[in-house]
C-alpha cells in the first residue's frame, strides 16, 4: 500500500515550507545576453552605426584615407546621387578620381565633397590685393597644377549692380570702386574661400562652399542664386537639369547669358561676362556650375533689381544701346535665294504686296577677286538687283558674310594653293587685301586653314575697327544700300573638323563643345605671330565684323547675327527651323533677349532651314505670319522654298497679306515704345507683382499697352488668356474680359486668328489701313485711336492715357474721359507732320473706336465708334485740341 498523508497541504502555513536553494548574482553581460528584446535594440543600434560607416568607406571613397591634415573643412561623401556635382569630366574610372574627391563604384562616377576641397584659401581677410593660394595642388583634370596667385576683385558699380572678377593675377590688376550707399552686402570668408552677397530680398548669390577651380585652360566655380524660379537663356522658366554653351554657333547665335532670378517675390539678375568658352550646367537643386575654357577666370554681374526692369537698364549699361535705326526698318524685310526664282519676275508680282525692303538677287559673299566681275563673284549681278529694288521704290538692304572665297583669277576656279605664296601672287595681282596677314592658319604648320562652304574654299579674316581699308577692297559694287544684314558671322564653316589634341590642350572637352565647335573654324588655329587659339577670340568675331562695318557705315542701319553682349546693333536670328515648338522658341527667345536689352530683334517667318514643306507647314506659317505682327523685326527669308506670302493662295495669302498690313497699322505704337522700352516683353516682366503670371510663358506684352496670345497648336480652336491686373478688352472687337487678376479666360480663336487683348486705360495711334511700305503708311493714311477706357464705380471716372513719338525734339500725348479726348505737344518739332512737301507723317487724325462706355453710349456692340477729322498741325498754335465724342 503507498503511503500517502492524510492532511491536506492547505492546511500548511507558507511560512512553515523551508526550501534549500542557492541565490547568485548575475552579471550585466549575461543580462542582455539572456534579455531577448534588450538583445535585438543593441544590434539594430550597432547595424545603424557601423552599416553607414561602412558603406561610407567602401562605396564612396576611393581609397581608406584620413581627413586632411591641413585642418580645413573634411567634406563628406554622403550626398544624394541627383545632389552630386561632378568631379572633373565625372564619369571615369575608380583610378582616374581626384583623391579628394568622392567615387560611387555602381556608376563609375566621381563627384566632388560637400563642401568641396578644391577651394582656395588666405591668411588674412580679404581684400583686393589678397592673394588667394589653392587648397588643393592639383585640379581633377589631366591633374593639372592649380593656379596659385590669382585674385578677387569686387566692383560695387552703382546701388544696384556690382561685379565679381575672379582673376589670375599673374598678368592683370583690378581694384574695384567702393560706393557708400547701395542696395547689397557681401561677405567674404576666410581663410577658406567662401562669397555670400546679400539684398534687400534676402541672399541673391552664394558660392555655397563649392568648388572652386583654377588651372590652365580650365577653370570652375559652383553658386546658386535662388531656391525658387529662374529665367533666361531663352526659357521661361528657365529648366533645371541642362546645360548651356556660350560659343557663337549655327543653333545659339544671340542667347544673352543673363538669368533673372526671383526671391521673395523679387528679382535679381546674374550676367555671365566670359568670352571663353564656357558650359553652364542648371543642377536640380538649382545650383549653377560654369566650366570655362579660359585662362583668365571669371567675371559675374550680379544686379539687384528688385525689378526686372531695373535689371535690364543695368545690364544696357554694359552692353550698350542699338540707336541706328529708322522707322522702316520696323516694316518687312524680303530675301530670296531659292534657284531660279528671278527677281523681276518677283517684283512685279509682289505689285499690291507689302513689304519695304529687299536682298537683292542674291547675299553677298566676297571674294579673292572682288575687283573683277565672274560668274562666282556676281558684282554686275548684285547691282543689278540693287537697280530693281530702287526702281520698285523698296530699300536694297543686302546680306553680307564675312568670310572670302578664294577663287583663281584667270579661270575663275577655286585657288588649289598649298601655300601661302601661291595665295599671296594671286592677291598681289588683283590688290584688294592690304592685310593679308590677319587670316587664320593651321597651329601646328602655319599654312593658311581654309574652310569649306557650299562646295567652295574660303578663309577667313580678322575683322577689328582698323579693317575699313579692306572693307573698301572687299566692296566692289556701284550702288549704295539702305541697311545691312551681316549673317554667318559666328563664322561659318561646314568642313569637317578634327578634335586631335584636345587631351594636350584642354583637360575638359566634352560632346556639349563638340557639337559647338561643329560648323565654326577649326577650334586651335591662330594667327600668324600670335599665341593665342582661336577659340578664346571666337564669341567676338560677331562682333568685330559688326564694328568694322560701323566704321564703314556710320549711319545706316546694321542686325547682325552672333554678338555676344553687344546690344548696339539690331538682332538677325538664323537658323529656325520650321515647328510649332520654334515658333514658340522663338516668342521667348525674343521676350527674353528684349528684356535683356536687344529691343530689336529679327526673326526669319516660317524659319530659314532646309526642313520647311509648302504642303505640311502651310497652317504653321499662317500662324507665323499672325505671330510676326508683333515682334520687332521680321524677315521673310526663302532659301529652297519659296516662304513668302506669294507662294501661298486663296484665304492663307489673304490673312498672311493681312497680317502685314495689320502690323504697318500698328507701327506707331512699336515706334513709341521702342524709344523707352522691349516691345514683346514676357509676363513676369511686365507684372512683377503679379506672382501668377510669372511662369506663364503662352502670352506675352506687346508694350505696355497690349498682351498676344499666340496659337502653338496646329488645329487649336481656343487660347487661354491668364488676366493681369486692370480691365482687358479684346483689341479689335471692345469686348471686355470678365475675370479676377490671375483667371484664366477660355477664348475662341481659329487657323486666321490671333487674339490680342488691349488694357483699360490705354489709348492706341494706329492705321487702320495700309500701303505698300511702312513710310507710305506712315505719311498717307490718317490716324486712328482705340481709347480702352478704365472706369472706377461703374461706368463713371472713366479715364485713358497715350502718347505718340514723332521725334527725339517733340511727342504728342492724349489724354481721354468717357466724353473726349484732350490731345496736347512737347515740344515744337511740327516739320515731320505739318511740313506739306518733306513732311513723313500725315497731320490727319480722324477715327475714334472707345472701348468701356456704358451700353446706351455705344453704337456698335462693345464700342462706340466716332470720325471727327482733328488736324493735329492746330497744336503749333494752340496748347491742346479736345475732342467730343457724345456731341
Amino acid at each position: 500500500m503507498i503511503p500517502h498523508i492524510n492532511e491536506s497541504q492547505n492546511d500548511f502555513d507558507e511560512i512553515d515550507l523551508k526550501y534549500q536553494h542557492q541565490v547568485k548574482k548575475v552579471k550585466w553581460h549575461h543580462r542582455i545576453l539572456l534579455n531577448r528584446p534588450l538583445k535585438v535594440i543593441v544590434v539594430l543600434s550597432l547595424v545603424a552605426v557601423v552599416a553607414p560607416l561602412l558603406v561610407y568607406q567602401f562605396c564612396f571613397f576611393t581609397s581608406i584615407s584620413l581627413p586632411p591634415s591641413d585642418g580645413y573643412s573634411v567634406g563628406s561623401c554622403l550626398i544624394p546621387r541627383t545632389m552630386r556635382l561632378a568631379c572633373g569630366v565625372g564619369s571615369m574610372s575608380e583610378e582616374e578620381c581626384h583623391p579628394h574627391c568622392c567615387y560611387d563604384r555602381n556608376l563609375n562616377m566621381c563627384f566632388h565633397r560637400l563642401p568641396s576641397r578644391f577651394s582656395y584659401i588666405m591668411n588674412q581677410p580679404w581684400n583686393e590685393n589678397t592673394i588667394l593660394q589653392p587648397r588643393i595642388a592639383t585640379v581633377p583634370y589631366s591633374f593639372q597644377n592649380s593656379r596659385t596667385k590669382i585674385k578677387l576683385s569686387i566692383d560695387e558699380v552703382s546701388a544696384t549692380h556690382m561685379t565679381l572678377t575672379i582673376y589670375d593675377s599673374r598678368n592683370m590688376s583690378f581694384v574695384g570702386n567702393r560706393i557708400y550707399n547701395k542696395d547689397y552686402t557681401y561677405e567674404i570668408s576666410s581663410p577658406e574661400l567662401n562669397i555670400v552677397v546679400n539684398a534687400t530680398q534676402g541672399t541673391i548669390f552664394d558660392t555655397s562652399r563649392g568648388p572652386l577651380i583654377a588651372s590652365d585652360n580650365i577653370w570652375e566655380i559652383s553658386f546658386k542664386l535662388t531656391n525658387e524660379t529662374m529665367y533666361g537663356f531663352g526659357e521661361i522658366p528657365l529648366k533645371l537639369d541642362t546645360t548651356k554653351i556660350i560659343y557663337s554657333r549655327d543653333s545659339e547665335l544671340n542667347s544673352i547669358p543673363l538669368i533673372f532670378s526671383k526671391v521673395n517675390g523679387s528679382f535679381h539678375g546674374l550676367l555671365v561676362d566670359i568670352n571663353d568658352p564656357t558650359e553652364i550646367y542648371i543642377r536640380p537643386d538649382k545650383q549653377i556650375v560654369v566650366r570655362s575654357i579660359t585662362n583668365f577666370g571669371f567675371k559675374l554681374h550680379l544686379f539687384t533689381g528688385p525689378k526686372p526692369q531695373k535689371i535690364m537698364q543695368d545690364v544696357m549699361k554694359i552692353t550698350g544701346r542699338n540707336k541706328n535705326w529708322e522707322y522702316w526698318t520696323l516694316g518687312i524685310h524680303i530675301c530670296n535665294e531659292v534657284p531660279g526664282l528671278n527677281l523681276t519676275d518677283f517684283i512685279s508680282a509682289a505689285r499690291a504686296m507689302p513689304y519695304d525692303s529687299h536682298c537683292g538677287n542674291r547675299p553677298i559673299v566676297f571674294n579673292s577677286n572682288q575687283c573683277k566681275d565672274s560668274e562666282i563673284s556676281n558684282i554686275n549681278t548684285v547691282n543689278e538687283g540693287a537697280n530693281l529694288v530702287r526702281s520698285a521704290s523698296k530699300k536694297f538692304v543686302p546680306h553680307v558674310s564675312p568670310y572670302i572665297r578664294y577663287i583663281e583669277e584667270d579661270n575663275n576656279e577655286i585657288i588649289n594653293a598649298t601655300t601661302t605664296q601661291a595665295v599671296n601672287e594671286v592677291i598681289e595681282s588683283c590688290k584688294i587685301i592690304p592685310k593679308f596677314e590677319d587670316l587664320m592658319y593651321h597651329l601646328d604648320n602655319f599654312e593658311l586653314y581654309k574652310g569649306n562652304i557650299d562646295g567652295y574654299d574660303v578663309v577667313y579674316p580678322e575683322y577689328d575697327l582698323n579693317s575699313t581699308e579692306l572693307l573698301d577692297n572687299l566692296w566692289a559694287y556701284d550702288t549704295e544700300f539702305d541697311g545691312l544684314v551681316l549673317e554667318n558671322n559666328w563664322p561659318l564653316d561646314v568642313a569637317n573638323k578634327t578634335f586631335n589634341g584636345t587631351d594636350l590642350l584642354l583637360p575638359y572637352f566634352n560632346k556639349n563643345f563638340e557639337e559647338a565647335f561643329e560648323h565654326t573654324p577649326q577650334w586651335n588655329l591662330t594667327l600668324v605671330n600670335s599665341t593665342s587659339l582661336y577659340l578664346f577670340k571666337h564669341n567676338q568675331y560677331g562682333n568685330s565684323f559688326a564694328s568694322a562695318f560701323r566704321k564703314k557705315v556710320i549711319n545706316k542701319p546694321i542686325s547682325s547675327s552672333s554678338l555676344f553682349l553687344n546690344g548696339r546693333f539690331a538682332v538677325n536670328r538664323q537658323n529656325v527651323n520650321t515647328s510649332w515648338t520654334d515658333l514658340h522658341k522663338e516668342l521667348m527667345a525674343i521676350a527674353l533677349g528684349g528684356i535683356s536689352g536687344s529691343w530689336l530683334w529679327s526673326s526669319p517667318i516660317c524659319g530659314d532651314t532646309n526642313n520647311f514643306n509648302p504642303d505640311n507647314h502651310a497652317n504653321l506659317c499662317v500662324k507665323w505670319y499672325l505671330a510676326a505682327t508683333y515682334l520687332p523685326l521680321i524677315k521673310i527669308h526663302s532659301k529652297d522654298t519659296p516662304r513668302h506670302p506669294l507662294a501661298f493662295n486663296g484665304t492663307r495669302r489673304a490673312i498672311i497679306t493681312g497680317a502685314l498690313n495689320r502690323r504697318l497699322g500698328l507701327l506707331p505704337y512699336y515706334y513709341t515704345t521702342l524709344q523707352e522700352g522691349p516691345l514683346l516683353r514676357p509676363m513676369f516682366y511686365q507684372f512683377p507683382e503679379s506672382k501668377s503670371l510669372h511662369d506663364i510663358n503662352t502670352q506675352f506684352s506687346v508694350g505696355e499697352s497690349l498682351i498676344m496670345i499666340p496659337n502653338l497648336q496646329p488645329f487649336q480652336s481656343h487660347v487661354h488668356m491668364w488676366l493681369p491686373p486692370g480691365t482687358w478688352y479684346e483689341l479689335w472687337s471692345g469686348l471686355k474680359l470678365k475675370g479676377k487678376e490671375g483667371d484664366p479666360v477660355t477664348l475662341a480663336t481659329n487657323e486666321g486668328d490671333f487674339f490680342t487683348a488691349i488694357r483699360g486705360g490705354s489709348i492706341l495711334f494706329i492705321k487702320k489701313e495700309a500701303t505698300l511700305t511702312a513710310e507710305d503708311t506712315r505719311l498717307t493714311i490718317p490716324f486712328s485711336t482705340i481709347i480702352a477706357l478704365e472706369c472706377i464705380n461703374g461706368n463713371e471716372n472713366c479715364h485713358a492715357s497715350g502718347k505718340l513719338y514723332v521725334t527725339p525734339n517733340m511727342t504728342l500725348f492724349f489724354e481721354a474721359t468717357e466724353r473726349n479726348l484732350t490731345l496736347t505737344a512737347e515740344g515744337h518739332d511740327f516739320d515731320p507732320i505739318c511740313d506739306w512737301f518733306g513732311g513723313s507723317w500725315t497731320p490727319d487724325l480722324e477715327f475714334f473706336y472707345i472701348y468701356g462706355l456704358a451700353d446706351e453710349h455705344n453704337n456698335y456692340d462693345n464700342y462706340r465708334y466716332v470720325s471727327k477729322f482733328t488736324d493735329l498741325c492746330f497744336l503749333m498754335n494752340d496748347d491742346e485740341l479736345v475732342v467730343d465724342f457724345l456731341s
